[in-house]
């Protein structure tokens, strides 16, 4: 779906039994990501480290063969750094892109959206899946067989319009440090 979208330069590859790897096309892509792979591997609590950099030889398949850079390292300095030190708070995303400031803004917003998505259940992810396929809730509504109010609720409960507003925020910053400033 991803490399159909062109959000991605080739297939993820894994690299070990649980780990995969993928090279986005553009880093203002990052905050969707987040959320697909979030919303389908619910219930999964997925690891995501995220390194922005350099990357060598990015379109050559598999990428965890070829590719390699700044960019690699950095992922992998993220999650080793949320295996090192388990959250009280349910950290589950993490950005290492050379840049303190951002790496501090990137992290405490997903902080923040990490928490509130442990409360969220399969009923309100399920909800929030239909109302991403159809954009609009009166026909998430019909798909669902459920009453504008309960799509409603389920999308206020599973925080939906804090998730849309957290990944369209990070886009904008994500374009701000990484686009404009080139």
């Amino acid at each position: 779906m991803h490399v159909e979208r062109k959000w991605i330069l080739s297939e993820y590859a894994i690299t070990a039994w649980d780990e995969f790897e993928g090279i986005l096309a553009v880093p203002t892509k990052i905050p969707a990501v987040i959320l697909d792979l979030r919303r389908y591997f619910h219930p999964f609590e997925l690891w995501i480290g995220i390194g922005i950099g350099q990357v060598l030889e990015p379109r050559r398949k598999p990428v965890n063969v070829f590719a390699g850079g700044e960019a690699f390292e950095r992922a992998r300095d993220a999650v080793n750094g949320l295996k090192a030190k388990p959250s009280k708070t349910g950290v589950l995303t993490s950005f290492v892109t050379g840049n303190e400031t951002f790496d501090l803004i990137a992290n405490t917003i997903y902080n923040l959206q990490d928490t509130l998505l442990q409360n969220v259940s399969s009923k309100q992810w399920q909800t929030i899946n239909v109302l991403m396929e159809t954009n609009r809730q009166d026909l998430a509504a019909k798909k669902l067989r459920r009453s504008d109010s309960t799509i409603s609720r389920n999308l206020r409960r599973g925080f939906w319009w804090q998730i849309q507003n957290t990944g369209q925020a990070m886009e904008r910053i994500i374009a701000t440090y990484f686009l404009n400033a080139q």
